[in-house]
């Protein structure tokens, strides 16, 4: 009888076999269903619902808006090619031993995704503008780089590290004895490369080139400072609200964009979740490559040099602005204006905090739904699709949807730092949600068998395994949507109140005033807290890593 007792009390299992759910379990997954169909399904649907047919119809039939649209039709095919191209070219020269520079190429290539996102194109200007140290005062050109070639190649250097990212991984699970397979059967290195290669990372290159695209079509930043004359919806919705007050054009515009927007993130999702784009064996090999053809390796390193030496130049171009006494006039070094952003030190400090609660929010909450989506609970696939539906959604959608979803009662949060937060919070919420799934994958299900047939509760399951095996990935997703929250400009631009002005905003404003001196420290600071944040992550993971070897520091 004792036997049987204690059996129940260490096996909560229902005849059939399947765990049983406790009933703590089945509040906190109604609590996280409620607080995403809230704060994203409301403010989706209350941007789709607020205009009515005739407004629809009627932004359809203006001029400016069906230019607006061609244009960022235009735009996003262009940056699409050109970022995939550059970051394919940087991901072939990562994972080929006989290119020379591939660690240099590697760290240069993340160094844009760590900017903010209006950086590369207000840098751009600094350096080849009109007063730009390049253009104006080395060549002595007078170049007006506002327009879609601004655009482009702002767009191009800011996200080729995204197709990067991607390919790199494609191309690393090709196993050299694909390629040594055809020069055995006669073909030369360039032919290995174009018959096995090219077919093996053809599906993992149209899912780099979709994902790519879903974040260019959605571009704020870069758009807002450099596109000048040249309309595209992601800036045309600020300008209806901001210049206009048409808050239902805006409406209109974000809504129409989400279309395309969710449409690529569905098939990226379904094409790059299929994984199949590999060998079987996989790299895990010392095999020897093939080759690189000569003209393939330099026409690579010559790309990767010339971007890499964009980057860099424009990085240094926005620290030297910071120092410099006038742009365009005195070059001579000062501090004048790093004083004077610390003038803005409101700024700075709100943005700190909403992004330390916006992180915060964003980690606790990807990691209790992706723990939830591994029960056996009901409507497990509707738990998965809304917490990975903000990745589809354009940052101006978002900054809209909270404006008409959180401005009247019931629920009313416009002008605290609460809307900011929540709309960062749940915009980045598929990070640290698809970062934690992949983490749980990684844990065996028999660790989880054994401590419940030792009678451990789901709280006991939870505070003893899952939380110390993923603390890595809940600090990793808090420090990442931290400097995403911290720099970001499409979100905040729509909520921005006296209570609550963030810095990017702050900076912005300077652009559009020709501070650029001032825009340039501030947005050196930014840069300093995005790199402390990640030497914080390197920190911690390095620590992490020694003591799951069994050192101690």
């Amino acid at each position: 009888m004792a036997t049987q007792v204690i059996r129940g009390s260490a096996n909560p299992r229902a005849k059939n076999g399947a765990v049983r759910i406790e009933r703590s379990v089945t509040l906190l997954y109604l609590i996280v269903l409620a607080l995403l169909v809230m704060f994203v399904v409301y403010p989706t649907l209350t941007v789709l619902r607020y205009p009515g047919l005739e407004d629809y119809a009627d932004m359809l039939g203006r001029v400016r808006w069906q230019r607006a649209a061609l244009n960022t039709v235009v735009i996003t095919v262009l940056s699409t090619l050109s970022s995939t191209l550059v970051g394919f070219a940087f991901a072939f020269a990562a994972t080929r031993r006989d290119i020379p520079g591939a660690k240099i190429f590697g760290l240069l290539s993340v160094l844009p995704l760590f900017a903010p996102p209006f950086m590369i194109a207000f840098a751009y200007i600094l350096m080849f503008g009109r007063q730009g140290l390049i253009s104006r005062h080395v060549l002595g050109l007078d170049l007006d780089i506002f327009g879609w070639h601004g655009l482009w190649l702002a767009q191009t250097i800011a996200f080729f590290p995204l197709a990067s990212m991607i390919l790199k991984g494609v191309l690393e699970g090709i196993h050299p004895s694909a390629e040594q397979a055809a020069l055995t059967l006669g073909a030369t290195e360039g032919a290995a490369l174009r018959t096995v290669t090219l077919p093996l990372v053809m599906p993992g290159l149209i899912g780099s080139m979709l994902v790519t695209a879903i974040t260019i079509l959605a571009d704020f930043g870069n758009a807002v400072v450099i596109a000048g004359n040249y309309p595209v919806l992601a800036t045309e919705a600020w300008f209806m609200m901001e210049g206009l007050a048409d808050l239902k054009g805006a409406a209109v515009v974000v809504g129409l964009l989400l279309v395309p927007a969710v449409s690529l993130f569905l098939v990226s999702r379904s094409l790059l979740g299929r994984r199949s784009y590999s060998t079987v064996t996989g790299r895990g090999s010392t095999m020897d490559q093939i080759k690189t053809p000569a003209l393939l390796k330099w026409s690579v390193m010559a790309i990767c040099s010339i971007v890499s030496g964009f980057v860099v130049l424009l990085y240094a171009g926005i620290v030297y602005a910071g120092l410099a006494n006038t742009w365009g006039t005195d070059w001579s070094l000062t501090l004048r204006h790093w004083r004077e952003a610390l003038t803005y030190s409101d700024a700075l400090w709100s943005s700190i905090l909403i992004g330390l609660f916006a992180g915060a929010l964003t980690a606790i909450l990807g990691q209790i739904a992706a723990f939830l989506k591994s029960r056996h609970l009901p409507f497990r696939p509707l738990l998965d699709f809304l917490s990975v539906l903000p990745g589809a959604l354009p940052g101006v959608f978002i900054g809209v949807g909270f404006v008409l979803a959180f401005n009247n009662p019931p629920v009313e949060l416009a002008g605290t730092i609460w809307i900011v937060v929540l709309a960062l919070g749940f915009w980045h919420l598929p990070l640290a949600y698809q970062a934690t799934s992949s983490a749980l994958d990684q844990i065996h299900r028999s660790i989880e068998d054994a401590a419940r047939d030792l009678g451990a509760s789901e709280l006991r399951l939870v505070s003893d395994i899952y939380a110390p095996l993923l603390a890595r990935s809940l600090m990793a997703s808090f420090l990442q949507s931290f400097v995403r929250s911290v720099s970001n400009i499409s979100v905040v631009v729509f909520l921005v109140a006296p209570g609550n002005v963030m810095v990017t905003f702050v900076i912005l404003q300077m652009i559009g005033g020709t501070d650029w001196s001032g825009a340039a420290a501030l947005t050196t600071f930014l840069l300093i807290i995005t790199f402390l944040c990640i030497g914080l992550a390197s920190l911690l993971a390095g620590r992490a890593s020694t003591q799951s070897r069994g050192f101690q520091p």
